[in-house]
């Protein structure tokens, strides 16, 4: 964005602003819903990445909550306690686990997906399909270079 005016650079300050407060408040959103179902944020993020993915290394699940692995050590043992999650052996790797859903977090996922739907959808409320797509291809743009550049620092 080099050669852009001071207005241009105003623009792109207050579009910053508000993709960090949009994001904040999605999560705010979510997490209160969540909240009324008897899920913290730490235990619904655990379930959400195994929605995803299940059979994540311990140490990469940490990174993609951006705690430290200790952190996420002590929540697994709650969760492992209550039956919701179970650690196995990596065949590839025996100083390593990989976590996995059990069948007792089954519901608790599937509300996680519908409370996520629910948000989106009254977030999303008054856009048309186009524009959705459009903030999407944005957006999608936007975490490219920003990936670009994770990758190239580390």
């Amino acid at each position: 964005m080099s050669g852009m005016g001071e207005s241009g650079k105003d623009s792109a300050t207050e579009m910053s602003f508000a993709l960090h407060s949009a994001a904040r408040l999605l999560r705010r959103n979510f997490d209160r819903r969540a909240r009324d179902h008897g899920l913290s944020d730490a235990r619904w993020q655990v379930l959400w990445h195994l929605t995803r993915e299940q059979g994540l290394k311990q140490t990469a699940l940490a990174g993609r909550l951006e705690i430290a692995p200790i952190s996420l050590a002590r929540l697994l043992d709650k969760l492992q306690g209550e039956g919701l999650v179970e650690r196995r052996p990596d065949p590839q790797d025996r100083r390593c686990f990989r976590i996995y859903p059990t069948d007792l977090a089954q519901p608790a996922m599937a509300l996680l997906g519908d409370l996520a739907e629910e948000t989106r959808n009254h977030a999303l409320d008054g856009f048309t399909a186009a524009e959705i797509g459009q903030l999407q291809a944005l957006l999608g743009r936007l975490r490219k270079n920003l990936i670009g550049e994770e990758i190239e620092c580390d």
